[in-house]
C-alpha cells in the first residue's frame, strides 16, 4: 500500500466530503442545532453522496500504478480513509471546541449511530471496489486461458 498516495487521496475524499456537505446543508436549507435533529431524508441523501465519493476515491486508488487490486487492500484503504478522516475532523475540531462555550453539538455527532454507520459503508465501499477490480482482471484471465 503506497500510503502517500492513500493518505492525498483520503485528506482530497476529506474536502470533497466537507465542501458537498456545506452546499447539501445549503440546499436544503437545514442548520442544526444538534445532528439529532436531521431528517431521514437527509441522511439517505448523505449516505448516497458518501457512498459515491468513496467509491470515485476507491477507483481513484486502485487504478494507480503498482496496485495491489484485492479485498484486503479494500479494508485497508477503507480504514485508513475513515482513520484519517477522523483525525483531520480532530484537528479542526478540537480548536474549535476551546473557542465554543457550547461543544456538546459536536459531540453528539460522535455519539450519533450514523456515524458509525458512515465509517462501515466507507470501509464496505473500499471492499466492494477492490474485489470488483479483482473480479475483472479474474475474468480477464480465465478468457484468456480458455482461448
Amino acid at each position: 500500500m503506497n500510503i502517500k498516495r492513500v493518505l492525498s487521496i483520503a485528506l482530497t475524499l476529506y474536502v470533497a466530503n466537507f465542501i458537498v456537505g456545506i452546499i447539501l446543508t445549503q440546499i436544503t436549507k437545514k442548520m442544526f442545532a444538534s445532528i439529532q435533529n436531521a431528517s431521514t431524508g437527509y441522511w439517505l441523501i448523505t449516505l448516497t453522496v458518501t457512498v459515491l465519493m468513496t467509491g470515485l476515491a476507491g477507483l481513484w486508488y486502485f487504478n494507480g500504478k503498482n496496485v495491489t487490486r484485492n479485498r484486503l487492500e479494500g479494508l485497508k484503504l477503507g480504514i485508513v480513509f475513515v482513520v484519517s478522516n477522523f483525525i483531520i475532523d480532530l484537528l479542526y475540531l478540537i480548536p474549535t471546541m476551546i473557542v465554543m462555550e457550547n461543544s456538546e453539538g459536536i459531540f453528539d455527532y460522535y455519539k450519533s449511530t450514523t456515524f458509525y454507520l458512515i465509517g462501515i459503508i466507507v470501509i464496505g465501499t473500499t471492499v466492494f471496489v477492490g474485489s470488483r477490480n479483482q473480479t475483472t482482471e479474474t475474468k480477464n484471465k480465465s478468457k484468456k486461458n480458455k482461448e
